[in-house]
């Protein structure tokens, strides 16, 4: 019991103080991880919580790089053709998304030369999960 109430006070004042928030970012993992958190806060409504049906209705991939003024940019490296309004959708999730403000500055030049992948599984009801953070899919 005190364990507990000594971790939601430690809790409390990290999330008071920012403590948690101030602890810069290391990899190119934890970038992914936050990128792909931060698009699950701001498409709330658009997320797949569960486990990946088994047949997914598409699959978008987007190369995802820090633009010069300090926002993500995202292009389409693989769409469903059949299904434009699937890549408009994971491209709106990424637009006006914030960066990371605690990025080391040799990391957010790798950002800007490289970025990384990410891809969109989108379920039959076009709700999506990022790969990243998806459950394993379901098997049929």
């Amino acid at each position: 019991m005190n364990r507990t109430l000594a971790a939601l006070a430690l809790i409390g004042v990290c999330a008071t103080t920012g403590a948690l928030a101030q602890t810069p970012i290391q990899n190119l993992e934890q970038v992914r991880k936050d990128f792909a958190q931060t698009v699950y806060q701001n498409s709330s409504a658009d997320i797949n919580r569960g486990a990946p049906q088994a047949l997914l209705r598409a699959v978008v991939v987007l190369q995802v790089r820090l633009a010069e003024d300090g926002h993500w940019l995202a292009s389409v490296i693989r769409e469903n053709d059949q299904q434009p309004e699937l890549t408009r959708k994971a491209l709106a999730s990424v637009a006006n998304l914030p960066v990371p403000a605690n990025l080391p500055e040799a990391l957010a030049a790798q950002l800007r030369r490289e970025g990384f992948m990410e891809a969109w599984l989108f379920q039959n009801d076009a709700h999506f999960a990022l790969k990243t953070l998806a459950l394993p899919q379901r098997s049929f």
